[in-house]
């Protein structure tokens, strides 16, 4: 396989952010929900999107969310956390932190032992996932890690956590998947409008956040469940 020289790729990149600005506006934006009405089953790969949807929110980063993933049969759920003065909290926003704590986050794991966790830090990634390795212990290897530059790669990888994710929906621009294809990930995440991509990626792609099935991708969901 030929490997492209920097020019190159800055040119492919150049060309591809440009693609990109135009597919924001045009390209089909995922189904918004505010709750799961219903859960539909699919054959593809699936994470359980901040914690998995319920019948009467998104969002929640809640156990009994976990619980019913678990139920569903997902074997990765997706949590939002943050790094705060007392240690680790879950929930999306800052001002309305879930009720489920990181013991409480551990004793779920140890009660579905085929069930891992992947991270998105709302706060500083490194810093929080050293906070995660100290306070898990062994259990550290049911969290994958989500990265969202490669900077972070070595140092999360150093802590003992299994191969991360990395995910593009903090990104500015679309080269980075070129980088991306030269380190060993788990899969990459991209936004729902960036799918265009994933046939430059050399790994597992999921897009973030769908509701409806889209064969061909693994998919960050909330009301879809596996098959």
């Amino acid at each position: 396989m030929r490997r492209m020289g920097p020019g190159r790729i800055a040119a492919n990149g150049l060309l591809i952010a440009a693609i990109g600005v135009i597919g924001y506006f045009l390209i089909d934006q995922p189904k918004e929900v505010e709750r799961c009405t219903s859960y539909e089953p699919v054959s593809q790969p699936l994470i359980a999107h901040a914690g998995g949807g319920l019948p009467t929110a998104i969002y929640t980063n809640r156990l009994e969310a976990m619980e019913l993933a678990a139920k569903h049969g997902f074997k990765l759920i997706e949590l939002d956390f943050w790094r705060t003065d007392k240690g680790i909290a879950l929930g999306h926003d800052p001002d309305k932190l879930s009720p489920t704590t990181f013991d409480q986050l551990l004793d779920f794991l140890r009660r579905n032992p085929d069930i891992s966790i992947v991270t998105d830090f709302k706060t500083d990634n490194v810093y929080g996932l050293r906070r995660i390795a100290e306070l898990a212990g062994p259990m550290r290897t049911r969290f994958v890690p989500q990265l969202y530059d490669l900077k972070e790669y070595q140092p999360v990888l150093a802590m003992g956590f299994p191969l991360p994710i990395l995910t593009a929906y903090r990104k500015l621009n679309v080269t980075w998947i070129f980088e991306a294809n030269k380190v060993s990930l788990r899969a990459v995440t991209m936004p729902y409008n960036q799918r265009f991509l994933a046939g430059l990626s050399d790994h597992p792609v999921y897009l973030n956040t769908v509701n409806e099935p889209l064969p061909g991708y693994g998919l960050y969901t909330d009301c879809l469940i596996p098959a």
